[in-house]
């Protein structure tokens, strides 16, 4: 584990009796400046070499891996032993890093890749620490926030071009522009606009259907939509009927006409939505009564207000003139 002061800590991982595995103190290594990134990698392959699962339990039947360290500060690269300091290393002498991680390019090798200062993605061989290609990414990603960006170990850059938004860039690319080949369009300005519909005020206060509530069913759930669990319910009660009467040797029930309306309890699902919608309006229309005759009683109690006050007024002026007059 990294310090923020350039300091290394390593602790070996030992089986113990019982099953169990122990933790100790190995050692610490000083490095230069402040850890930015630490990757354990396989000396032998450039793999990752992390303490998972399969490798602490592969500890108690003797299987070691030849495991090496490549820890990263803002000013140099590392490649060590833990818990020692002392293998390859190398400076970065014009710039400073502010992201990096080890990373695989494709099925050929394993390289360190880093975010830089300078607003340029570097890659280096390992062991050798070895430059072996840059790319200019400042043009794409907000430099100020490379210490906020993420090196995957694929060679995937996940960092910020602006305030509010992020950019997924790969490092080893394919040596197109980003301008060319995008397909994806999340508005068609080619796209006809359709017309606004428009209703008169008399069709308005007639209250004229433009659309039913099997349309505005469509409309909102798509042509895909299940049934409701009402619908389902109401199905299944019909056929429930239909094989009674089957039974019985009698035909299905069906609605006559003249017959009033059904009950609440056989009523279909788009005469239960007509039904709801026309209490909403008769309730909407009770509220707008309601608030008309508030608004009525607030017009007259101001009025018989102004009036009062008027007859008060005139009242002092009339008591004012007569004290004067001697009345």
């Amino acid at each position: 584990m990294g310090t923020s002061l350039g300091r290394i800590a390593t602790f070996k991982i030992l089986p113990s009796a019982g099953g169990t595995f122990s933790v100790s103190f190995a050692g610490v290594a000083s490095l230069d400046a402040r850890i930015i990134s630490i990757s354990p990698i396989n000396a032998d392959t450039g793999a990752p070499a992390y303490a998972s699962q399969a490798a602490v339990a592969g500890l108690k039947n003797g299987q070691r891996t030849n495991g090496v360290i490549v820890a990263v500060t803002t000013s140099s690269a590392h490649i060590f032993k833990p818990a020692s300091s002392k293998g390859a290393q190398k400076t970065f002498d014009n710039f400073l890093c502010d992201s990096a991680t080890v990373a695989r390019f494709q099925d050929r090798g394993y390289a360190l890749v880093g975010l830089f200062g300078d607003g340029r993605a570097r890659a280096y061989s390992l062991p050798a620490l070895k430059e072996v290609g840059n790319a200019k990414v400042d043009n794409k990603l907000d430099i100020r926030r490379f210490g906020d960006a993420i090196v995957t170990t694929t060679g995937d850059v996940f960092g910020w071009t602006g305030p509010s938004e992020m950019a997924l860039l790969n490092v080893w690319g394919a040596g197109l522009d980003l301008s060319h080949g995008v397909g994806d369009r999340l508005y068609n300005p080619q796209a006809t606009v359709p017309p606004r519909p428009t209703i008169s005020n008399l069709q308005w206060i007639s209250g004229t259907q433009y659309i039913t509530p099997s349309d505005m069913d469509l409309l909102i759930g798509g042509p895909n939509r299940p049934p409701s669990k009402r619908m389902i319910a109401e199905m299944r009660e019909a056929e429930q009927q239909q094989r009674l009467a089957a039974i019985d040797g009698r035909p299905p029930s069906r609605g006559r006409p003249g017959a009033g309306p059904p009950r609440r309890e056989e009523e279909g699902y788009y005469a239960w939505m007509q039904r709801q919608v026309q209490e909403r309006t008769e309730k909407l229309g009770i509220v707008g009564d309601s608030m008309d005759r508030a608004a009525e009683t607030s017009n007259d109690w101001s009025e018989g207000v102004s009036k009062f006050v008027a007859k008060q007024k005139r009242q002092m002026v009339i008591g004012a003139l007569g004290s004067k007059l001697g009345l």
